[in-house]
């Protein structure tokens, strides 16, 4: 019978409730996981900063995987494990492409050499501060693209209308298909069309593959959460790929299992069945995670 030894969840839209909280119940629903011996990461579309501050709230000391799985960081000194980043140039071709549409371009350092966010006009700082003052201190500004880019990158942001981003996303695709990989949001909180832009190859379900490595889990013994449309790889790869029930219509009819809301534990709800039904903890020694009252955490994008 096939069970369950690694458990992958995303984050917004997944363990938060709207308010932005993790419930007790699903704080206490990943402990059970650990008890039954199951391993359990994050699998975020986040940077590494926020995500640190949710995997230590919870307790949690398994790898986690940000930027959308670009990333793999140890949550207790924030140690990079695994990175894909942008080549340079492609980069800087990319940024360029998207100033030509009249795009704000936020550029993510290599997180092998620090965590700042390069950007090249004070209007960006402005709107940072306005719709996500909790990322202002990571912000950086640039005389040029050659200045943001000054090493290889872990990701673009871009945000622009929708007519300018539908018009930019053709191009890179007609151009730049073999070198990045892209997550189209849609309208976000500043009203803005955003991207997210990665390396070729990049996505969460390589971040989860690397940590069953890790652990020597197969594929099969892995399960994942996710809502949106940066968790439809890690949905499809795991051995069994879990819908919230706030997910879009899409991503709900390719999950193996659709859970209820995050609003209505659907995280908690699906491990407690798991665990009563005997499926969780197979090839995984038990979990050692700390986990502690979590149930106010700042609801943060990135």
């Amino acid at each position: 019978m096939k069970r369950y030894a690694l458990l992958a969840c995303d984050i917004d839209g997944t363990l938060l409730r709207s308010d932005g909280t993790v419930s007790p119940r699903t704080v206490r629903a990943l402990k059970l996981a650990e008890t039954y011996g199951a391993r359990v990461v994050i699998a975020t579309g986040r940077r590494i900063a926020s995500t640190t501050y949710v995997a230590r709230s919870l307790g949690m000391s398994c790898p986690c995987i940000a930027h959308c799985g670009a990333v793999v960081y140890d949550p207790e000194d924030e140690s990079i494990l695994m990175a894909k980043q942008i080549p340079r140039q492609a980069a800087l071709r990319a940024c360029r492409l998207a100033g030509g549409v009249g795009a704000d371009v936020a550029v993510h350092e290599s997180v092998h050499s620090g965590r700042s966010i390069f950007v090249t006009t004070p209007r960006e700082l402005e709107h940072t501060a306005k719709h996500w003052p909790y990322m202002i201190p990571y912000y950086r500004l640039a005389k040029d693209f050659e200045q943001a880019c000054r090493t290889d990158p872990v990701q673009l942001c871009i945000m622009a209308d929708t007519q300018a981003i539908r018009s930019l996303t053709q191009r890179l695709a007609r151009e730049m298909s073999e070198e990045l990989f892209i997550v189209d949001y849609g309208i976000v909180e500043n009203d803005k069309h955003m991207l997210d832009v990665f390396a070729d190859g990049v996505d969460k379900a390589v971040g989860l593959d690397f940590v069953a490595d890790l652990y020597g889990i197969d594929r099969q013994e892995t399960a994942a959460f996710g809502d949106s449309v940066n968790d439809v790889e890690l949905i499809g790869y795991a051995g069994l790929g879990v819908a919230m029930g706030n997910a879009p219509d899409d991503i709900l009819r390719m999950a193996d299992m659709v859970a209820p809301s995050n609003d209505d534990d659907g995280v908690a709800v699906v491990i407690e069945e798991l665990a009563a039904a005997g499926l969780l903890g197979q090839g995984a020694a038990t979990g050692n995670a700390r986990v502690g009252s979590a149930s106010q955490i700042s609801s943060q994008r990135r």
